[in-house]
């Protein structure tokens, strides 16, 4: 394998490593960190029961695999002892363009990040891996690790460990998450405690749109035929709404395929003559239901399809799944107030190197521009 000295890195055409230390901290292309990935799941008996699927391997894999930008190198650094199902990690990553920082390995596409496994996270083996890291050469100014559960053992680890290793740390605001706990087996009762005015624009939609010829609603979750002809028409739908076309086309015909090996998957449509005009993604894992996308193709705003394959979602993970918690994930849309009554925030951990002048320059920048919006006369 070739490889060459970059700016205090060893770097090869698959892999980056820090030298000048008594440890290496390894960095792979996404290839290679699949590969690896792979390797490992496949000496798995099982994961962690109750994990949330952002947090799974399997989703770190999805992500590297179909969503990285060009440049970005990834790792998995062990946090634990013992078999492999019982192991913790942390997936991190740096890019190109983000010289001297490590960050978690997350993207737009990310609603939570955390320790793969942060029930058997080890404590001393985080802060050692902040230590490293915060004496590497070359040096890294800052760490990021976003959105996190301010409850979780995750954001406390990351918080305390980079703290004991002398990184600076503060904590910031990523996004409000939306969410709602249900009554399994009673969607009506949770239907009833909506704003009346969604519930009459529901009932009045789903009435209109069973009398129209052709129309059908299906929602699948096998990983069989159906689910590539599902996958086309979400995409279909997604590329005539309103939003952007996706940055990584690959990602959620991933994300769909695994969520169906797994049984997680719910992929929701809604046809007119054969034609799909409305179509949302959730996931189901334990008794907890994720909406992750939802679109509808703008000609079709009329018909309130998006809003009548919600109500049908809803109902469908309420009374046939059971989950006692749905999750809007990212964002304080005000579409999501109407189906949900409860806020909380994801937030994320941001530490600055105090060995690294650039490290002390931003924290400068960082902690002092807080002292002045905090004293500013001019503050809302």
């Amino acid at each position: 394998m070739s490889s060459k000295r970059l700016n205090g890195w060893v770097r090869s055409s698959e892999s980056i490593m820090l030298v000048n230390s008594r440890e290496s901290l390894i960095f792979n292309t996404p290839e290679i960190f699949v590969d690896e990935t792979r390797a490992l799941l496949a000496k798995q008996s099982s994961g962690p029961q109750n994990a949330d699927p952002h947090l799974l391997l399997e989703w770190f894999m999805v992500l590297a695999e179909t969503a990285m930008p060009e440049g970005a190198l990834l790792a998995l650094f062990p946090l634990s002892q013992g078999k492999e199902r019982e192991s913790s990690f942390l997936p991190a990553m740096v890019l190109p363009n983000e010289h001297g920082k490590i960050l978690a390995l997350a993207t737009f596409y990310t609603p939570l990040f955390g320790l793969v496994n942060e029930a058997q996270a080890d404590e001393c083996a985080l802060t050692n891996l902040a230590k490293l890291l915060r004496k590497s050469r070359p040096t890294f100014s800052e760490a990021q690790f976003s959105p996190l559960d301010t409850e979780s053992r995750s954001f406390a680890l990351l918080e305390a460990s980079f703290k004991n290793a002398g990184w600076l740390v503060d904590d910031y605001v990523c996004f409000g998450n939306w969410h709602q706990k249900t009554n399994p087996g009673n969607y009506a009762t949770y239907l009833s405690d909506r704003p009346s005015r969604l519930q009459n624009t529901l009932l009045r939609a789903e009435k209109k749109l069973s009398k129209t010829d052709g129309y059908r609603l299906q929602i699948v979750q096998q990983d069989n035929d159906l689910l590539s002809v599902a996958i086309d028409a979400y995409v279909q739908v997604y590329n005539k709404s309103w939003k952007e076309h996706e940055p990584f086309p690959e990602f959620i015909p991933g994300l769909c395929k695994l969520a169906a090996r797994k049984g997680w998957l719910r992929l929701g449509l809604i046809f007119l003559d054969n034609l799909p005009i409305a179509a949302q993604l959730w996931l189901v894992v334990e008794k907890k239901a994720y909406i992750v996308k939802l679109a509808y193709d703008q000609k079709f705003v009329k018909t309130s399809a998006g809003t009548v394959l919600t109500g049908a979602l809803f109902r469908h993970v309420i009374d046939v799944d059971r989950v006692e918690e749905v999750d809007y994930l990212m964002g304080d849309d005000q579409y999501k107030q109407d189906w949900m009554s409860e806020r909380r925030e994801r937030r994320g951990i941001i530490a600055f190197n105090p060995q690294s002048p650039l490290g002390i320059a931003k924290a400068v920048y960082h902690f002092g521009g807080k002292i002045l919006r905090k004293y500013s006369p001019f503050k809302k």
